[in-house]
C-alpha cells in the first residue's frame, strides 16, 4: 500500500482513490512549501470548510502555484498529490520540517493531539518504508532459492504470524499451511531386474545395511522405507481377491504357476491364515524382516506379501523422502509388476539400476521407454552398478550400448522421433555400491585398500543428482508446493488486512456514525442472506450436474475402450495378413508383442486424453456460467486470466497412473492363436483374438473406469473449493464488520480515550503484515 493509502487509511479513515485531473504541483520544495503541506493536508472532513473560506489560506495556496480547493472531494484529491509528491522526492531533512509544521498547528489548536499522533507516525517512518520496498525489489531480482531454504522462510513466517495475528479463524487457516507444507513427501523409485544392485546402493544411500543383499536376489517385494523415529516394519499380505487373480493368471502363465504350486506346498490349509478379504499385516521386528521378504527363506512368506512398510530413522529421509525399493522387473509375479506401476506413476524421481555385466537387457530397455513415454516419468536416474568390476572405457561402452538399445527398440514400435526426448529425459551414473556401503558402515579401510575413496564410488553423485532434482531450484514439485503455499499465505493476510482496514475506518468515526452504519448494515442484511443463499444453491446444482457428468463420462469410456479391442484385434490380424501374403510366413513373437503392447497404450493414452478434453470442457461451461453469476453479483473469482479457464485447474491431472495393468497373458494367448494362423482361416484368427481381448480386457476396463472416477471426482471437489472460496469469503466478512461494528459501538467510550493510539497500532499491524505479503510475493 502506498503513503498516500496509508495516510487516507490511517488520517481520515477512509479508502481514497483520485478521481480528478489536478495540475501536478510545480515548486521549490523548501521548507516553506512543507510547512504548507502540513496545513494542507491536517484538514479533514470536519473543518476543511474553514480552511476554504480563510483568505491567508487561499493566499498560501497562490504560494505554492496551487488552485484553492471549493469542496471536500477537491481537497482529498489535492491532499492525495501532496502526499505523493512527498513520498517521492521528500528529504531526511524535509520530513523534520514536515513534524515540525503539525507540531505547531497542534499548538495553535489548528490540529488535535489524535491528528498529530497519526501524522506522525505516518511520516517520521517515511525512509523506513522505502528500504524495506528496496528490499522486496531485491528478493524478487535475487536468482532462483533452493525449495528448502524457500520452505524454512515460509515455516518462519507461519510462526511469526502466529504471533502477530489473534484471530481463531485465522490462525486455524495458518495452521492448516503449516500441515500442508510439513506434510510434503518426495518419492524415489528404485527399479532394476533381478541382481541388479537395488538392495545394496540403497543400503549405501541410507548409510544402513536395512535391506538384504547378496548375489542371490534378496528383497522379492515392493518395499516402502519411510522416516520414522522408530525403526519398525509392517509387512502386508494380498487379500482374498487379489489372491484370485494371481491364481488365474497361473491358469495361463508356467512361472505363475510355479509360485502358486510352492505357495499351496508350502502353506496349505494355513494360507487362508493370511489370505484374507481384508489385507492383514503384521508389524515384524526390522531384524527378523528378511524372513518375510527374502526369495530365499525357507518359510516362503515373501511369496504372500505384497508389499513392506519400513520405518527408519536415518538421516537421509529425514527431509520427507520416501524410498519405494520394487521388486525386479523380471519378477515372476505379474501383480507385483502392477503394484510397481502404480507406484512408479506418483514417484517424483525413478532410478533404474542395471548391472554393468548384464546390462541393457531387453527388460531394462522396455522400461525405460515405457518410464518416460507412458508413465509420465520426467526425470529418470539410470545407475550402472558394479562399475568397479570393469574399466571407464566399459563403462563408456556401456552408456553408449543402452542407447543404442533405445533407438533400436523405439525403432521397432515406431516411435524414432521420441528418442532426443528420452535421452534428456534420462542421466546415467555409474556406481561401485559394495565400495559406497564400505564407507557408509564404518569399513571405508577396505574400500580404501581396493582403490576406492567415497567419491569414487559415484554414491556422492547421486545423492547431489536426488537432493537438487528433490530440493533444489529445479524441483518441479518443490516448486508447486512453495507456490501454493504463497498463495494461500497471501490469500489469507490479504483477508486480514481488509478486516482491520474496516476496523480503522470505524476507528475514524463518531457514535452517531456508527449507529447509522449499523442500521445500514442490518438493512442489507436480509439481502445478503439472499444473495449467499442463492448463489450457494447454484453452485451445489452445478456440482451435482458435474458428478452426474462425471457418470456419463463412464459410458463414454466403456465405449472407447470396446473400439480399442477393436483397433487391438485389426492391427495384429492385417499384420499376420501381410506377413502371411508377403513373406510366406507368421509374424515373429517379438513383433506381435510389440504390436499388441504398442496399440494398448497408445490407445488408452487416447481414450483418456479425449476423457480429459470432455471433463475439461464440461468444467469450463460450469467456471463461465459461475463468474457470470459471480460478476452480477459483484464478485470476482480471483483468477489471473481475463476470461475464466478451467485448464488452469487441471493442467497436470490425468497424465499418469492408467498404464498399470500387466498384458502379458493377453499376449501370451494371442502369440499362441497367430502361432498357428493360416492364410485361408483369417476369420477364424480374427474370431480368436477377439475372443482372447475380450477376456482379459475387462480387468484393464474395470481399472481404468474406477482410477477415471476417482481422479474426476477429486478434482471436481477442488474445482468447485475454488469456485466457492468467494462466497466463504464475502460470507465471513459480512460476519467480521458485523461484530467488528457492534463491538465497536459497546466500547465507544472507552476507546474514545486512546482512539488514536489504537489506531496507530492497527496501521502499524497492518504495514507489517503488507511487508510480509511483499516478502513472501517476492521468493523465487
Amino acid at each position: 500500500m502506498s503513503l498516500a493509502n496509508d495516510y487516507f487509511l490511517l488520517y481520515h479513515g477512509i479508502s481514497f482513490q483520485k478521481n480528478l485531473e489536478i495540475e501536478p504541483l510545480d515548486i521549490l520544495l523548501d521548507e516553506n512549501s512543507f510547512t504548507i503541506f502540513a496545513l494542507i493536508i491536517s484538514a479533514n472532513r470536519k473543518n476543511y470548510d474553514k480552511y476554504i473560506n480563510l483568505k491567508s489560506f487561499k493566499t498560501l495556496c497562490q504560494q505554492i502555484n496551487l488552485k484553492t480547493p471549493s469542496n471536500l472531494n477537491e481537497f482529498h484529491n489535492v491532499q492525495n498529490n501532496i502526499i505523493e509528491l512527498i513520498y517521492a522526492k521528500a528529504s531526511k531533512d524535509l520530513i523534520s520540517t514536515l513534524i515540525e509544521s503539525f507540531e505547531y498547528l497542534n499548538s495553535e489548536n489548528i490540529l488535535n493531539t489524535d491528528g498529530l499522533k497519526k501524522l506522525i507516525s505516518l511520516f517520521e517512518n517515511k525512509h523506513i518504508e522505502n528500504s524495506d520496498l528496496e528490499h522486496v525489489k531485491k528478493l524478487e531480482n535475487e536468482n532462483k532459492t533452493p525449495f528448502k531454504e524457500l520452505k524454512v522462510i515460509i515455516e518462519n513466517t507461519l510462526n511469526e504470524l502466529k504471533i502477530e495475528l489473534k484471530s481463531k479463524e485465522i490462525l486455524l487457516e495458518l495452521e492448516e499451511i503449516n500441515s500442508y507444507i510439513s506434510s510434503q513427501k518426495f518419492s524415489i523409485g528404485i527399479t532394476g531386474v533381478m541382481n541388479a544392485g537395488k538392495s545394496t546402493m540403497l543400503n549405501a544411500l541410507m548409510g544402513r545395511e536395512i535391506l538384504g543383499s547378496a548375489v542371490v536376489p534378496e528383497t522379492a517385494n515392493l518395499t516402502i522405507v519411510k522416516h520414522n523415529l522408530t525403526n519398525n516394519a509392517k509387512v502386508f499380505y494380498w487379500n482374498t481377491k487379489e489372491w484370485e487373480k494371481i491364481e488365474e493368471s497361473a491358469k495361463s502363465l508356467e512361472s505363475m504357476r510355479d509360485f502358486v504350486d510352492e505357495t499351496n506346498k508350502v502353506f496349505g490349509e494355513n494360507l487362508k491364515n493370511y489370505i484374507r478379504p481384508i489385507s492383514r499385516f503384521d508389524e515384524v521386528d526390522i531384524d527378523n524382516l528378511k524372513a518375510y521378504t527374502s526369495a530365499e527363506h525357507s518359510a516362503k512368506k515373501c511369496n504372500l506379501v505384497k508389499y513392506v512398510e519400513l520405518g527408519s530413522n536415518l538421516k537421509f529421509l529425514s527431509d520427507g523422502i520416501e524410498i519405494v525399493d520394487t521388486p525386479g522387473l523380471d519378477d515372476p509375479v505379474i501383480q507385483r509388476e502392477e503394484i510397481t506401476k502404480e507406484y512408479i506413476s506418483k514417484c517424483d524421481i525413478m532410478m533404474h539400476l542395471m548391472n554393468v555385466s548384464q546390462s541393457a537387457t531387453l527388460k531394462d530397455v522396455e522400461f525405460i521407454i515405457d518410464a518416460v513415454l507412458y508413465q509420465n516419468v520426467s526425470k529418470l536416474l539410470v545407475v550402472i552398478t558394479r562399475a568397479d568390476t570393469v574399466s571407464k572405457k566399459n563403462l563408456e561402452e556401456v552408456i553408449e550400448y543402452t542407447k543404442t538399445s533405445i533407438q533400436r527398440q523405439l525403432k521397432s514400435q515406431n516411435k524414432d522421433s521420441q528418442l532426443d526426448h528420452i535421452l534428456k529425459t534420462i542421466k546415467f551414473i555409474p556406481i561401485s555400491g559394495h565400495m559406497a556401503l564400505l564407507h557408509r558402515t564404518g569399513r571405508e579401510k577396505e574400500a580404501l585398500e581396493a582403490g576406492f575413496t567415497l567419491k569414487d564410488t559415484g554414491i556422492l553423485e547421486i545423492e547431489n543428482y536426488l537432493m537438487e532434482s528433490l530440493f533444489g531450484t529445479s524441483s518441479a514439485k518443490g516448486d508447486l508446493v512453495i507456490q501454493s503455499a504463497k498463495t494461500q499465505i497471501n490469500r489469507l493476510l490479504e483477508k486480514q488486512i481488509g478486516f482491520n482496514n474496516y476496523e480503522l475506518t470505524l476507528l475514524n468515526k463518531s457514535k452517531d456514525e456508527l449507529e447509522l452504519e449499523l442500521e445500514e448494515f442490518n438493512k442489507k442484511k436480509d439481502t445478503n442472506k439472499r444473495v449467499l443463499l442463492s448463489m450457494s444453491e447454484d453452485i451445489n446444482y452445478y456440482k451435482n450436474d458435474a458428478k452426474s457428468y462425471i457418470d456419463s463420462l463412464e459410458t463414454f469410456l466403456q465405449s472407447e475402450l470396446f473400439e480399442l479391442q477393436n483397433i487391438i484385434k485389426q492391427r495384429v490380424v492385417n499384420d499376420t495378413r501381410y506377413s502371411l501374403q508377403k513373406d510366406k510366413k507368421r509374424p515373429e513373437n517379438t513383433r506381435v508383442k510389440v504390436i499388441v503392447e504398442t496399440a494398448i497404450k497408445d490407445g488408452i493414452i487416447d481414450v483418456i486424453r479425449d476423457y480429459r478434453y470432455k471433463f475439461i470442457k464440461k468444467s469450463q461451461t460450469i467456471g463461465e456460467q459461475c463468474e457470470q453469476k459471480y460478476h452480477d453479483l459483484g464478485f470476482a473469482l480471483g483468477h489471473k486470466n481475463e476470461n475464466f479457464d478451467a485448464r488452469g485447474f487441471f493442467a497436470d491431472d490425468f497424465k499418469s497412473g492408467f498404464l498399470t495393468s500387466n498384458n502379458e497373458i493377453m499376449i501370451n494367448q494371442i502369440i499362441v492363436a497367430v502361432s498357428s494362423a493360416k492364410e485361408t482361416k483369417l476369420n477364424e484368427l480374427d474370431r480368436k483374438i477377439a475372443d482372447i481381448i475380450k477376456s482379459q480386457f475387462k480387468t484393464i476396463e474395470d481399472d481404468i473406469k474406477v482410477k477415471a472416477k476417482k481422479v474426476s471426482s477429486l478434482l471436481i471437489d477442488n474445482f468447485f473449493n475454488t469456485l466457492n472460496a468467494p462466497l466463504k469469503l464475502f460470507e465471513q466478512k459480512l460476519t467480521n464488520e458485523e461484530m467488528t461494528l457492534q463491538n465497536r459501538i459497546s466500547t465507544f467510550e472507552e476507546n474514545e480515550k486512546n482512539k488514536a493510539e489504537l489506531s496507530i497500532a492497527l496501521h502499524k499491524n497492518i504495514k507489517k503484515l503488507e511487508n510480509i505479503v511483499a516478502n513472501v510475493k517476492g521468493l523465487n
